[in-house]
């Protein structure tokens, strides 16, 4: 119970911190930059990409088609039920959402990466390729999340020197703390840092972390 407790309080804190709302497509240099320091300077555990788009589609015939991309490329299909489908491909993990949304259709994709030679823009071309091709529009969210291989480092001040991100809000938080920070071109990030008895691990979400840990 305490640990559901505390995902809940991660996401809660992340999503609300400071009150605002931020424009949900990341921008690719912004999280290139993260992206490079994390894997140079902590140990790599995991990535990952969301990809949202709407089409002007009847929700089944959109979920076949996606189900028939699957399996068409040989994906391993883990689960097909309740609009929603799991698969695996290649050591990536894919979720599939499809709801009806404001008489279009709205489909959300995530990808799931624990393999260090798969970039966030190779994950996004993945997406892209399940993505409808008469999409009326999209947006995407991704993330990165590494383990920390020291306890010495002050972790927000790293970032803010290396990255040379301006941090506006922080909150301490049970295990760890989280923060809102911006770039020089205000795109928006997401930090959190959480400590298991295995170590401490960072992870970063632009503009925000989609992803529990």
């Amino acid at each position: 119970m305490k640990k559901v407790f505390f995902v809940f309080l991660l996401i809660f804190s992340l999503l609300i911190i400071g009150g605002k709302e931020y424009k949900c497509e990341s921008k690719e240099d912004s999280f290139s930059k993260i992206e490079g320091y994390v894997i140079n300077n902590y140990d790599f555990v995991q990535n990952g990409i969301k990809l949202e788009y709407t089409v002007d589609e009847k929700l089944c015939k959109e979920y076949l088609r996606i189900k028939q991309f699957f399996e068409e490329n040989n994906f391993l299909v883990l689960s097909t039920e309740n609009n929603n489908i799991t698969a695996e491909n290649e050591n990536i993990d894919y979720s599939i959402n499809i709801c009806e949304y404001n008489d279009l259709i709205k489909v959300q994709v995530i990808l799931i990466n624990n393999d260090v030679s798969k970039s966030e823009e190779e994950l996004k071309k993945l997406s892209q390729k399940i993505r409808n091709d008469n999409f009326i529009n999209e947006r995407y969210f991704s993330f990165i999340k590494g383990k920390l291989n020291t306890q010495d480092k002050n972790l927000i001040d790293d970032l803010e020197k290396n990255l040379n991100i301006k941090v506006n809000e922080y909150l301490d938080i049970n295990n760890g703390c989280v923060a809102e920070a911006t770039f020089e071109d205000n795109q928006h990030i997401n930090i959190g840092q959480i400590k298991y008895d295995t170590g401490s691990y960072l992870i970063i979400g632009t503009p925000i972390i989609f992803v529990t840990y």
